[in-house]
């Protein structure tokens, strides 16, 4: 395996990145809300500990997402064309880890914003 500069591999990060981006559509749900969430906390004026909370609880959903479909294209690979009753329950599992992310986010999004409503 060959020896990549840290802007290398920055740069296929950011490639990778770019691809969940395009192709999921949930992802771009998941940032759209994200920046919602983070411009309604500048607007309520949120303290920095609860700007901090709620940028680590949209990163969790968004690494969520990432990995999911990393895991999914990998499966996809390796299982061809076939429809494997395993490959579908680990795809279920995974998307179940991005669910629970997604009710979290909405649990500690209720608490920090309902204290300022």
């Amino acid at each position: 395996m060959e020896k990549r500069s840290f802007f290398e591999s920055f740069k296929i990060a950011l490639i990778g990145l770019r691809f969940v981006m395009q192709t999921q559509r949930n992802m771009r749900i998941h940032i759209i809300i994200g920046v919602l969430v983070i411009l309604l906390g500048l607007l309520f004026k949120l303290s920095s500990l609860e700007m901090a909370i709620l940028t680590l609880t949209i990163m969790l959903v968004i690494v969520s997402e990432v990995i999911n479909t990393a895991i999914e294209l990998s499966l996809d690979f390796i299982n061809g064309k076939g429809h494997h009753p395993s490959v579908k329950l680990i795809k279920d599992i995974a998307a179940g880890g991005v669910l629970l992310a997604s009710i979290n986010a909405v649990i500690v999004g209720s608490i920090i914003f309902l204290r300022h409503l």
